[in-house]
């Protein structure tokens, strides 16, 4: 992934389009809940849920995709400090488009400070991520001919079956972690029916920040040189 310390190339609207070019049918993924115990910011012991949890490593198979995009934190009317309190699974449908698309990571977060939108402190949304992990089997189905074909002609004519699951990010992410906060850039979406909202958490490694501290203490942590940047360098009016 090409990139500078602001912008890679192309718009980050490719993004969403280089992941929904393996659509097609099928549904869904991982969704048993393991549950855990953390301390959030108050010191209060609270459960959390990570669907991920009791997966072993060795059952998943690994697929990074490379896209470019143009990162514009200040095109986003929704950014904030949120506490992720579960990762609910993995999915290839989306409830938001009524269509199968690459694996999402999905779950609910409660925020802790607000930068910009309207939103509350102290509300927990759902939130979904580009990248995710799913039953290789319902990966396969949500595949077309064409990418089916590739696959076994790279694989001596056979269907890959020697892993469960499979993940799927880009290069250069970073995983979103139950428990942990961090600074958001998102973008709120609604299904059809109006009858669901969710926040997409947009922009990768530069959408997704690990945060620490509170109030004007508040450190960012840059994915790229790895240091902790004062929020107030970071968002900007």
């Amino acid at each position: 992934m090409r990139k500078s310390h602001k912008k890679i190339s192309k718009s980050r609207k490719y993004i969403f389009a280089t992941l929904v070019f393996l659509v097609i049918g099928g549904v869904s993924a991982y969704a048993i809940i393991s549950s855990q115990q953390t301390n959030n910011s108050d010191g209060v012991q609270v459960i959390t849920n990570n669907a991920y949890a009791n997966i072993s490593g060795d059952d998943i198979q690994r697929t990074v995709n490379d896209a470019d995009i143009l990162w514009e934190p200040n095109s986003y009317s929704v950014v904030a400090l949120v506490h992720i309190d579960s990762i609910e699974g993995g999915r290839t449908y989306s409830p938001i488009f009524e269509q199968y698309v690459s694996p999402q990571t999905y779950g609910k977060m409660t925020v802790r400070e607000v930068y910009r939108g309207d939103i509350s402190i102290g509300e927990q949304l759902n939130y979904s991520r580009l990248g995710g992990i799913v039953a290789y089997d319902e990966y396969w189905k949500n595949l077309n001919e064409q990418q089916q074909e590739k696959i076994l002609y790279l694989n001596n004519g056979k269907k890959p079956d020697t892993k469960e699951y499979i993940e799927v990010k880009f290069s250069d992410d970073i995983d979103i972690e139950v428990g942990k906060d961090y600074l958001v850039y998102l973008i709120p979406q609604t299904s059809k029916d109006s009858t669901y909202h969710e926040y997409l958490i947009d922009g990768v490694q530069f959408g997704l920040r690990e945060v620490k501290g509170s109030g004007d203490a508040v450190m960012v942590l840059n994915n790229e040189t790895k240091g902790w940047e004062n929020v107030s360098s970071v968002i900007k009016p």
